[in-house]
């Protein structure tokens, strides 16, 4: 049987990771991080190790043999035995210099060969890979994907006993995690607009595209390869419409969707945002109660409210404080005011996927206007009791 993998955030991931390899030389155990194609494991994992002044070794596992982690064997004539050079792709004999450790991130583990496989009990059991001993600060750390989960090919093999020497979990990247992260490293204006606005595209659960490293290939994309540095840069281009390939080039890094509502919004923004609704803008409330906000407009801020909530309660595992009761307050007076079939599908998709049900009516009571309150209590209804 199949250990299970405990669903983990990007900050949760790297607070477990940095005490791991901290204490690794003196732990029996080596972390797998399972997750979607381009949710950023290697890129955390690498991220960790500089902060932490770990040596850093990147090895695919899916293109390497046994005979690759072991080293081939050339024979010693002189003592008329086999010797095995040690590969390159392994951690060296000492810790290099001016570092603290090593840390050996070893990807695509469950798309290697079974031999290969074998030979990681070894390397996490014993700290040894074929003849040759790893660094005693030596942490390891294992990586894949999810299989017929996220479409991915991986190699079917059940061993319990390497399993019992592995904590697995499974990596969800929030919206949250990754703007924290974007606005540390260079990632175009535009790009972290628009996944401000609407989390819910950062990445797709049920299919390939979009994920995080899309939109970081196209902050790359447009910041490099079309020289386009700033937000107008970006609109003025689309404008003048000199040239159709960096929408083609969009589309094939984050898909067609999500590609075209990129560039829709940078022509033409939506009236409601997901920000616009967590913040409780007094302003797009009116417009909403005026019923001057399109039907499609406010589904597309109600789903990427939607997203956000779900990352709190994942991250604070439902234990919500004051300023989370004034968000979810918040929610309520812009779901409350939209249209009847819209009021109850998203009352109902508030209930079911962000377990909230039990401190809506405290959430309603945060709502500083009487009146509003009232009026709620009358659009909800019998959803309440």
């Amino acid at each position: 049987m199949k250990k299970s993998a405990s669903e983990i955030t990007v900050r949760e991931m790297t607070e477990i990771v940095k005490k791991y390899i901290r204490g690794s030389h003196n732990l029996n155990f080596a972390i797998k991080i399972l997750g979607h194609p381009g949710v950023g494991k290697s890129a955390v994992v690498k991220k960790i190790a500089e902060e932490e002044n770990f040596y850093f070794i990147d090895t695919r596992l899916a293109f390497k043999e046994n005979v690759d982690l072991g080293g081939y064997p050339v024979p010693d004539h002189n003592n008329k035995q086999m010797i095995y050079f040690r590969p390159k792709f392994i951690p060296p004999e000492k810790i290099p210099e001016g570092y603290d450790g090593i840390l050996w991130f070893l990807d695509e583990s469950n798309r290697a060969h079974p031999t290969v496989i074998q030979t990681l009990f070894q390397i996490i059991t014993e700290k040894r890979c074929g003849e040759h001993l790893l660094p005693e600060k030596t942490s390891i750390i294992l990586a894949g994907n999810l299989g017929e989960e996220d479409d991915t090919t991986i190699t079917e093999f059940d061993d319990s006993a390497l399993d019992g020497r592995l904590a697995i979990f499974h990596l969800k990247p929030s919206a949250e995690d990754w703007l924290s992260w974007a606005a540390d490293n260079n990632i175009h204006p535009s790009v972290i607009q628009y996944i401000s606005t609407f989390p819910e595209r950062l990445w797709d659960e049920k299919n390939v595209n979009p994920n995080p490293r899309g939109w970081h290939q196209v902050s790359s994309a447009l910041l490099h390869g079309y020289n386009l540095k700033s937000h107008e840069d970006l609109k003025n281009f689309l404008q003048n419409k000199k040239d159709s390939t960096l929408e083609k080039l969009i589309y094939s890094l984050v898909g067609n969707v999500a590609g075209t509502d990129f560039f829709m919004q940078l022509l033409s923004p939506r009236l409601l945002s997901s920000e616009d609704i967590v913040m409780g803008n007094e302003d797009k409330l009116t417009l909403l109660k005026e019923r001057k906000i399109p039907a499609e407009d406010i589904l597309w801020a109600l789903n990427g409210t939607i997203e956000i909530l779900n990352e709190r309660a994942l991250l604070k595992s439902g234990n919500f404080d004051s300023d989370d009761l004034r968000v979810i307050g918040n929610i309520l007076k812009f779901i409350g005011y939209s249209r009847g079939d819209i009021r109850m599908a998203y009352f109902f998709l508030l209930v079911k996927e962000c377990g909230i049900f039990s401190i809506i009516p405290e959430a309603i009571k945060r709502i500083e206007d009487v009146s509003i309150q009232n009026e709620l209590k009358s659009r909800y209804g019998d959803l309440l009791v």
